[in-house]
């Protein structure tokens, strides 16, 4: 799909959604398949519920979208999205950053019985990869040269299959923040009555900071001020135990 239709479709989409966008709250882009950070279908999550009460505590009302990773960047282009979730500077993207509100622990996991060592990223070179959507840009710039030139790497929107294919031996290496991995590991478990195989974590990836991009300094401060309320009063360490 290009650019320009993408943009159409998210227009519509805004415009079809009910009580009117600008009016009914403020509108905030998140990412898909982003469990248990980031859960669509009942407009919660990790990120979802810390967004919701900062922007809450600083007297604004949150009203999500939801597109695919992919297409966080370009969100900016419907003038009714007013901030966008888990960015990084450098995007290429104007606005305003707010402080970092969330991070991101990336492991390279593998099968524990294959008994795998890797020390360092150049390790992964040997191995068939499948990471998450534009890890490949989230992750550094050695992870971003290994990637484009691994004719063995690939990523997936889908992260529970991303556990399955680990489990079933269709790829080495699956590279997933370590929390996502393991709910998906419960939802294999308690929906479709898979049992996850024991696995290994290989930490060869900083923690990845992440920010809510807004229009105008002035949403970015009464975000930041709210974010800050909530990390005094308790409630941004409630949010994280709810799904831990």
């Amino acid at each position: 799909m290009n650019n320009k239709l993408f943009v159409s479709l998210l227009l519509a989409l805004c415009c079809l959604l009910p009580g009117g966008l600008r009016a009914g709250g403020l509108v905030v882009a998140f990412g898909e398949s982003l469990e248990p950070y980031v859960i669509p279908q009942l407009e919660s999550g990790i990120e979802v519920d810390i967004i919701r009460a900062a922007l809450e505590a600083g007297g604004m009302q949150l009203k999500p979208v939801f597109l695919a990773q992919k297409r966080l960047p370009y969100a900016f282009a419907n003038p009714a999205v007013q901030a966008i979730a888990t960015m990084l500077p450098g995007y290429g993207v104007n606005g305003a950053y707010s402080d970092v509100y969330i991070s991101y622990e990336d492991k390279a996991i593998t099968l524990a019985s294959r008994e795998l060592q890797f020390k360092h990223i150049a390790d992964l070179a040997n191995y068939s990869i499948l990471a998450f959507p534009m890890a490949n840009r989230y992750l550094g710039a050695e992870f971003s040269s290994l990637a484009s030139q691994h004719p063995a790497y690939s990523e997936t929107g889908n992260q529970l299959d991303q556990n399955r294919l680990l489990y079933r031996g269709s790829v080495d290496v699956v590279v997933a923040d370590i929390h996502i991995f393991k709910y998906m590991n419960r939802r294999l478990l308690t929906d479709f009555h898979e049992v996850p195989r024991e696995v290994k974590y290989h930490d060869l990836f900083p923690r990845v900071p992440y920010r809510v991009l807004f229009r105008s300094p002035e949403l970015r401060d009464r975000f930041n001020n709210g974010l800050q309320q909530l990390q005094r009063n308790g409630l941004y360490q409630q949010i994280l135990a709810r799904y831990s």
